[in-house]
């Protein structure tokens, strides 16, 4: 949900929803629109992990960066942005989240999250919760290293 991501290239992005809690965890989906859809099925149906290099790759970052240098690298970076003239600046982020917003963004988070709250009703999640929310956690961390 961030304008721009930056991470230390040994982290890993990871969204096991299904392989975790037997339900649409995912309360605001907005893997298709920062990774594609095709990786977003990817992503989500297996609970894989992506390095942060190929979130990179894919366009869900902007930036890798080596561990030591993140905290100067997102300094610099926000610096840089904060730098532009205040109203400049408000304009051309209210034009990005419009043009966001015309290709269906609000619709689709709203869409999912009435899934998301459907999938809380079924017998599947209710096992799964019945046997301890945190063997379901378990079994995600164990899915995204596979």
């Amino acid at each position: 949900m961030c304008d721009m991501v930056v991470a230390s290239n040994d982290a890993f992005f990871a969204d096991p929803v299904c392989q975790s809690l037997a339900t649409a965890a995912v309360e605001v989906l907005v893997h298709p629109w920062v990774m594609g859809l095709r990786m977003a099925h990817e992503f989500l149906l297996t609970g894989r992990r992506l390095s942060a290099e190929e979130a990179y790759r894919i366009g869900m970052i902007n930036r890798v960066v080596p561990r030591d240098r993140l905290e100067a690298e997102t300094t610099e970076l926000a610096e840089k942005a904060a730098a532009g003239y205040p109203f400049a600046v408000k304009l051309v982020k209210r034009s990005l989240k419009r043009v966001a917003e015309i290709q269906g963004f609000r619709t689709s988070l709203q869409s999912h999250f009435d899934a998301h709250q459907l999938s809380h009703v079924t017998d599947e999640y209710r096992r799964m919760r019945d046997q301890g929310i945190a063997a379901g956690i378990t079994r995600g961390k164990d899915a995204s290293r596979k």
